[in-house]
């Protein structure tokens, strides 16, 4: 309080000058005819002019909002899809039960860096261990796959993209034939199915999902679409060129893959 005192005490021929500058401005405004209407229309036009600047910024939040939310939802439709449930149905001469226990879920994340264009592609997300992110989780979009998760501090995550040299991934067919998948570091658009068996039939525009035999990704989920095939002879397998159904390169937004089974299924692969 004192040091309010004592800036009025020193600014007091200021305050004076202003109060009486709103005395007057009133008075013109109250008294005189046309200096009332000109502040009317300035009033009219510059008062709509904020509100509009108004409107547009609260409608830019409400877009925001909507956005999480339906980024939220679209993790939760993601971990009901058929391939994120385990099958516990026992058929036995009396028992039924049909009921499925939830495998995968999905938790929504945005990319706030990316690494520059290079064989070597990797981004970060804004989740981390503070919400259950590992290191080996599998990380997907809206149309395809992301990458798969290699740090975690407490609230980012840097993912190894499916565009890097090193990611190998499980993919296949719809007749259960499958092989890794694999980027040459050539073209971002399109990717490797190496190891698939040459007598397996396949044609262009086969359609190549996840596996599931990683643990990292739920089976079934798209990645792209077969657009030739080439025997290597001597070998007994084919590579698949596949075009991918994404562009991880312009991705914006992720989806964190978890499996609870995964500490269940280490344990047995541990075994010798």
């Amino acid at each position: 309080m004192g040091r309010l005192l004592r800036l009025i005490i020193n600014s007091g021929g200021l305050f004076t000058f202003a109060i009486l500058e709103l005395v007057c401005l009133y008075l013109i405004v109250n008294h005189n005819d046309g200096q009332r209407a000109i502040w009317i229309e300035t009033k009219t036009v510059y008062g709509s002019y904020l509100t509009q600047k108004v409107n547009e910024k609260l409608a830019f939040l409400d877009v925001a909002r909507e956005n999480e939310v339906l980024r939220r939802e679209n993790a939760a439709l993601l971990a009901r899809i058929p391939g994120s449930e385990y099958d516990t149905t026992v058929d036995t001469t009396s028992v039924v039960d049909s009921a499925f226990q939830q495998r995968f879920t999905y938790l929504a994340s945005r990319i706030v860096n990316k690494s520059p264009y290079s064989p070597y592609n990797t981004l970060i997300i804004d989740r981390g261990s503070n919400l259950q992110v590992e290191r080996g989780q599998g990380v997907v979009t809206d149309g395809g796959l992301l990458g798969i998760i290699s740090e975690v501090t407490p609230r980012h995550a840097r993912v190894i993209s499916i565009l890097h040299v090193d990611t190998r991934i499980s993919a296949g067919l719809d007749n259960n034939a499958f092989g890794t998948l694999r980027w040459d570091g050539k073209d971002p658009r399109r990717v490797t199915i190496t190891d698939m068996p040459d007598y397996v039939p396949v044609a262009p525009n086969d359609t190549v999902y996840t596996t599931g035999y990683s643990n990292v990704f739920p089976s079934g989920l798209p990645i792209g679409i077969v657009e030739s095939s080439e025997p290597l002879p001597g070998t007994g397998s084919q590579d698949l060129t596949v075009v991918l159904l994404n562009d991880p390169l312009t991705a914006s937004n992720g989806y964190v893959v978890r499996d609870l089974f995964k500490e269940e299924l280490e344990r047995l692969n541990l075994v010798r």
